[in-house]
């Protein structure tokens, strides 16, 4: 193979290597802003009380028995 050849090949690699980190990144951001966004902390929180709830509803239980 020619070296200028190899030269170019090596490149491409570098290229798409490298398009494919800011795919990756990009798409970690986006998780992470999503996971952030009011509408998941407060399907978060109303899962925190519900659970919050039936735990109180059983500690109340077990003191009427």
């Amino acid at each position: 193979m020619d070296s200028a050849t190899i030269l170019v090949l090596v490149l491409d690699a570098g290229v798409i290597a490298l398009l494919a980190w800011f795919e990756i990144n990009s798409r970690r951001n986006a998780a992470n802003i999503e996971s952030k966004s009011p509408v998941a902390q407060s399907g978060a929180e109303t899962l925190k009380n519900k659970s919050q709830t039936e735990v109180e509803s059983n500690i109340r239980k077990g003191k009427a028995a």
